[in-house]
């Protein structure tokens, strides 16, 4: 049982540590973009380019950018309106405020909410995995870019974490129980050899006592 609650309590740690690490890794990579978006705005700024130019530039830089297992960045401002989606670009230039997951969550709202409050933040959502139709749970990092008020964005599908950690559930669980069988065999074995030894040994005290 010690071995069995240690065993659960290491996969639990793991599995957390995983998905903080993840997470920790998307607010990395909005904030990477979100250097670039610093970088157009600076050329606008000193005059090197017009506001537009600057703005596709600073899109198109975001859009090619990748990160990991193909995770990829979007933007919209603050209408919402999507301004760049590189996976679905049939979005571009559309109204957003009235798109919800399954779960009825307008998370295109809540990415515009979050920014308001707090600049930058994660939100959990459901979202379909690029070349799928079926959404499934994700968390993203949104920031806000307040020159522009665009609201720049990357997340991590839950989903791939969890299956993740099935598989090693259930490697750990063949292991603990390889381990376990075994250690019932030798038990068993310990057991009858004990109790072997036992009755010859009374079996000689009855034979004394019987003269």
């Amino acid at each position: 049982l010690p071995m069995l609650a240690l065993v659960v309590w290491q996969l639990w740690v793991n599995d957390s540590r995983e998905m903080e690490l993840r997470r920790h890794t998307v607010q990395q990579q909005v904030q990477a973009a979100h250097g670039v978006l610093v970088w157009a705005h600076a050329m606008e700024s000193t005059g090197q380019l017009t506001r537009e130019k600057a703005q596709k530039l600073a899109s198109d830089a975001v859009g090619s950018m990748r990160f990991g297992d193909g995770n990829y960045l979007w933007i919209n401002d603050m209408g919402p309106r999507m301004v760049m989606h590189p996976m679905k670009p049939a979005l571009n230039g559309t109204a957003l405020a009235s798109m919800k997951d399954p779960n009825g969550f307008a998370l295109f709202m809540g990415f515009v909410d979050t920014v308001k409050r707090q600049k930058a933040g994660f939100v959990a959502y459901q979202w379909p995995k690029p070349g799928k139709e079926m959404p499934v749970d994700k968390v993203s990092y949104v920031q806000g870019f307040e020159p522009w008020g665009w609201v720049l964005g990357s997340g991590v599908y839950v989903g791939d974490l969890q299956q993740t950690a099935r598989q090693q559930w259930l490697l750990m669980g063949g292991v603990v129980s390889g381990a376990m069988l075994i250690a019932a065999y030798l038990f068993l074995s310990f057991y009858r050899v004990m109790d072997g030894g036992l009755k010859e040994t009374r079996r000689h005290l009855r034979a004394m006592t019987d003269g």
